[in-house]
């Protein structure tokens, strides 16, 4: 039996789950909540060092970062691939997949801290409440991050080159989906199980005017909403604590967001 040690609206969590649906896997899955900070617990770290979720357990061994999860399920059960067959296919998908470790996923945090996390922290923490917390986190090189959000929002410097990022991915997958349906080529695969949850969080904080001109790439949302992964994995796991869903609150941050764009 599969668990995976999870977060409701942890974007990386959201690919795994994808994947696990998409080729019928069953699994135990165990939230790990993060507001407690149960991820920081003795009990987790010895899971995963590093404090971070998703973490696959198969056999009685740990396997930690997404990235390699979905390689791993691809391995262990290949039964409904989704990878290519093709080489040249397979390689473009393994480019998509690379995205987020090669900087969209640190984009991704930053974004969302500045528009939903650090005002809920800010409103539902003191100061030194969530100083205690970034205190515990293992990667100091991230709290340092997460602070200067929670202090300056928007303006911390480093949120402008994330909107940026996400801005350049965005436009690369247009110039992409005009040429074939799917990231990778004729086949949904793992490139589009590793980027969706990442267009799911803008969508989410009511940011898809970053698409708004990119007509393929709504095209292409829209498919993967009409997946019935997408419901299993994303859509029934709503956010608890942490919440992702600006859009739905009537939060504008777009504004912000877009004045980021244009600078």
């Amino acid at each position: 039996m599969i668990t995976l040690y999870h977060h409701n609206i942890s974007v990386c969590a959201q690919k795994v789950r994808m994947a696990l649906d998409e080729k019928g896997i069953a699994y135990e899955g165990r939230e790990v909540d993060l507001m407690k900070q149960e991820h920081l617990t003795p009990e987790f770290l010895k899971i995963n060092p590093k404090g971070l979720v998703p973490v696959l357990v198969h056999h009685g061994v740990s396997i930690p970062e997404s990235s390699i999860i979905l390689e791993y399920i691809e391995d262990e059960f290949p039964d409904k691939p989704l990878r290519p067959k093709a080489a040249l296919a397979k390689a473009r998908m393994r480019s998509w997949v690379r995205i987020p470790d090669d900087g969209l996923h640190a984009a991704c945090g930053s974004v969302t801290y500045a528009s939903a996390f650090a005002p809920q922290l800010r409103e539902n923490h003191t100061k030194e409440e969530w100083e205690a917390r970034l205190g515990k986190l293992p990667d100091k090189a991230r709290a340092a991050r997460q602070r200067q959000i929670i202090e300056q929002g928007f303006e911390a410097p480093f949120v402008k080159d994330a909107v940026k990022l996400h801005a350049k991915v965005i436009a690369d997958m247009e110039t992409t989906l005009a040429r074939d349906p799917w990231l990778a080529g004729d086949e949904f695969s793992l490139a589009d199980i590793a980027i969706i949850p990442y267009i799911t969080r803008l969508d989410r904080l009511g940011l898809e005017g970053m698409w708004s001109h990119h007509p393929q790439v709504a095209r292409w949302f829209a498919a993967m909403q009409a997946r019935p992964s997408f419901e299993t994995s994303i859509t029934a796991f709503r956010s608890n604590a942490y919440d992702d869903e600006l859009k739905k609150r009537g939060i504008d941050v777009w504004p912000q967001v877009n004045a980021l764009l244009a600078a």
